[in-house]
């Protein structure tokens, strides 16, 4: 097959994504993507200042180094790829299966021992062994076309996720043609995370306990998990802005260096191509905690602001590494700062009937031109990939009353329209609330039929 030059628009990849009542558990692999472009995939780890956060130790391991320090990035690039490539077709969804189960068992306050291995380990394979996603590994940046450069979108991952844990989100993008990094954060929200230093050595960096640390600086230790993520979205935001940094330098021509086992040919000249300046911004969860917090940070301009079920219990500040112990006020209330650029937030019915949302509505007011959508139906894990490999069955059991792939449906509808500035398109013909007090199931909306909600 040829490749197909700059100046030539490839066809659509196809109209209508499929996906069974039984999810990818026999076909082993995630819907296509939509858009007109085939999609690449590779991971990119890069050496940073080195840079700790948090005065704490774990009770567990008081030998070790106190706070969470980060001295690499880690991202994974989904991205407009080259037609003709050779390499792979179809990336591994969880390629440390292993590593990620015993994480998940942590998470759950086990410590992964054989018994609970040998209960989770079945399962999880049984569930997403050798599941693949539709990307091409490592395929050639494709040129855009002329004269224009690629747009970069910077995802953040909710907490208990990981990267390749939104790959229909950020594929679907990629094939619309966007390049969109998606951060695997390593400040313990991971359930596992494996860190390559610059010498090539190699740890595993997993689920952070707030139950386990000992805060050497506060006469009275927490009584919840509110201090270390505090601590938590600082490191996040360190590593967002040593992204964007990576791509202004590859825009101007200075290819990064990459880390120990990253370190393969790559042509980076390819990607001066990518245009770094006011990326969108878009996170789910405590990643949209992120986005927001990034928004209203003096060291990031952003073009578009976009979240999904924004955890705005979390009660922070942007002036620098210093917290404070709120016990009675989480929340991102009082909310002092503004946010400039335009905003979006597509929220799942269990969190727009829940207290987080009414607590939203009352910040957005700060925000100077807001869009919120909400999905009848679904709930907060559905904006990750992990209901559409599931069953119907057990996605049911969840609470979850529409089908997964619709929920990426309109999310990505609502957020192209509101990158391309045809948001009001995307509330054409949908109910709208009038904003007020705190919403009932029955006032979300008919479920698979998103609804506008306006301010």
């Amino acid at each position: 097959m040829s490749s197909t030059t700059a100046s030539e628009e490839p066809p659509y990849i196809s109209s209508v994504p499929k996906r069974t009542p039984f999810g990818a558990f026999f076909s082993r692999t995630l819907p296509s993507y939509t858009g007109r472009y085939p999609v690449g995939v590779r991971d990119v780890e890069l050496p940073i200042p080195k840079q700790s956060f948090g005065n704490f130790r774990h009770k567990s391991m008081p030998s070790t180094d106190a706070g969470i320090t980060v001295d690499t990035v880690l991202f994974t690039l989904f991205y407009p790829a080259e037609v003709g490539s050779e390499a792979s077709r179809d990336v591994v969804w969880f390629p440390r299966l292993r590593q990620t189960i015993d994480g998940f068992i942590k998470m759950a306050n086990r410590t992964p021992n054989c018994v609970y291995r040998t209960i989770a380990y079945p399962f999880a394979a049984a569930a997403i062994w050798r599941t693949t996603f539709p990307g091409i590994e490592n395929a050639q940046l494709r040129q855009p076309p002329s004269p224009s450069k690629w747009p970069l979108m910077i995802f953040s991952h909710g907490v208990g996720c990981s990267r390749l844990m939104y790959s229909a989100f950020c594929g679907e993008m990629a094939s619309r043609g966007f390049v969109v990094a998606a951060i695997e954060h390593r400040d313990g929200t991971g359930p596992s995370s494996r860190v390559t230093n610059d010498d090539g050595e190699q740890k595993d960096f997993y689920w952070l306990d707030w139950t386990d640390l000992d805060w050497i600086d506060l006469q009275e230790q927490p009584k919840d998990d509110t201090t270390l993520r505090h601590v938590q979205l600082e490191v996040r935001l360190a590593e967002v802005e040593q992204v964007q940094k990576a791509f202004q330098s590859i825009a101007s021509g200075q290819p990064v260096r990459q880390t120990g086992s990253h370190r393969t040919s790559f042509d980076w000249a390819r990607w001066t191509s990518v245009d770094p300046n006011k990326p969108i911004a878009a996170g789910h969860s405590f990643g949209g905690s992120l986005v927001m917090a990034a928004a209203n940070d003096s060291r990031f301009d952003f073009s578009r602001i976009i979240v999904f079920d924004p955890a705005v219990q979390r009660k922070f500040s942007c002036s620098g590494r210093e917290y404070q112990i709120h016990e009675n006020t989480l929340g991102l209330e009082p909310w002092t700062g503004r946010i400039a650029a335009p905003f979006l937030a597509v929220n799942s019915e269990e969190f727009s009937i829940g207290a987080e949302f009414t607590k939203l509505l009352r910040i957005l007011p700060t925000v100077s031109s807001r869009h919120v959508f909400l999905i009848p139906g679904s709930t907060h894990p559905s904006f990750s990939d992990v209901f559409l490999i599931l069953p119907d069955y057990i996605n049911r059991l969840t609470g979850l009353e529409v089908d997964p792939l619709a929920v990426i449906t309109l999310t990505i509808d609502a957020v192209s329209k509101f990158i391309d500035g045809n948001i009001e398109e995307a509330r054409k013909d949908k109910s709208m609330t009038e904003a007020g007090g705190r919403l009932t199931k029955g006032e979300v909306g008919k479920a698979g039929e998103m609804t506008w909600y306006d301010i």
